[in-house]
Order: structure tokens, then C-alpha cells, then sequence
């Protein structure tokens, strides 16, 4: 009995490695693309409000990068009030969405986000919405984001589902960076 049960111990502690590694491989990929923007399009948008989406010019910017933490302002046309924020934490990769008003004041609806499950590998994590998330907008409970880079297609994609089913995919071309000013 107690061979079984350090055997699964074990295999639980296997295993959150691996996730742990994946997602260090993972946030690891961005080194390789900080400094510049990225140009996008919208490839599928099935939300209430995803109009604002739909054929909009949109750029991400990985500009601030450090060893655990990579904010990337993600530009909808002319709007530049959102930055996804990706960090490594002891606790395992987070995102998180930071939203602010025309001034720089926070939105309201800021900081949503969660942290990467067991689904993912070094090319693609899943973010199910975290408590903090859930309980300050209970809707949000069936929000899963991914983040993959496809670098057999030299693609960035950004997801959104809810309830399992795809509502909003974002591409971005990493073949032709545009270098940044400082």
C-alpha cells in the first residue's frame, strides 16, 4: 500500500514538473521576439460586442520583457487601452488582461485573467479564469484564453472560449517584425 501511494505521489509530482517546465519553455519562446510589434488580424470573432474586432488593424508590442514577466500592448486600430501581461510566478504561468480608460486610470474590468492548467506544452497554454476573476465577474467563469506560437507557420494567436467553444481568435505574423523605438 504505501509503494502505491508514493507511486502516485510521485507521478502528481512528474507531473506538475512537466507543466512547470512547459510553461517555462513556453514563456521562454517570447525572448525571441521582445523589441519588436507584430501586425495581426481577426480570424474568427463570435462575441456580443466583437464589432470593434472585426477587420480592425491590430498590433502587439512585446516591448517590456523581463525574466519573468512580459507585457504586451495589444492595439485594436487606434485604441491602445489593453496590455496582456504574462508572468512567470511560483505559482506557474498567470495572464492577465490590464485595461485602462484614455487618461491611463484603470478600467473598472481590469486584471481578469488565470493561471495555465496541464492542457498546455511548450508552444500553447490554456488560462481558465482564476478565482480572483470569477468572483469579482462571475460570468467571466467560463472564460478560457490560449496563447500559442505556431512556428511552423511563424504565427502568434491569442484565443478566447467560452464554454469550451472558440468566440474570438486574433494572428499575428512573427515573419516580419517592426522594430520598436525604446
Amino acid at each position: 500500500m504505501r509503494s502505491l501511494i508514493l507511486f502516485i505521489l510521485s507521478i502528481g509530482i512528474l507531473s506538475c514538473s512537466d507543466r512547470i517546465d512547459y510553461q517555462e519553455s513556453f514563456f521562454a519562446n517570447y525572448s525571441d521576439y521582445c523589441g519588436y510589434a507584430y501586425k495581426g488580424q481577426t480570424n474568427f470573432v463570435d462575441l456580443g460586442s466583437g464589432e470593434v474586432f472585426e477587420g480592425a488593424d491590430l498590433t502587439m508590442i512585446l516591448r517590456d520583457c523581463s525574466d519573468d514577466e512580459v507585457r504586451i500592448p495589444f492595439h485594436v486600430d487606434d485604441d491602445t487601452s489593453r496590455t496582456w501581461i504574462v508572468k512567470m510566478t511560483p505559482d506557474g504561468l498567470l495572464l492577465s488582461h490590464d485595461h485602462r480608460y484614455d487618461d491611463g486610470t484603470e478600467h473598472e474590468n481590469n486584471f481578469y485573467g488565470g493561471y495555465a492548467d496541464d492542457e498546455g506544452n511548450a508552444f500553447l497554454q490554456y488560462f481558465p479564469a482564476d478565482e480572483r476573476t470569477i468572483e469579482e465577474r462571475p460570468a467571466r467563469s467560463a472564460n478560457r484564453w490560449a496563447k500559442e506560437f505556431d512556428l511552423s507557420k511563424m504565427k502568434y494567436y491569442y484565443r478566447l472560449y467560452l464554454n469550451d467553444e472558440l468566440r474570438f481568435e486574433a494572428e499575428f505574423d512573427l515573419v516580419n517584425p517592426i522594430e520598436i523605438n525604446p
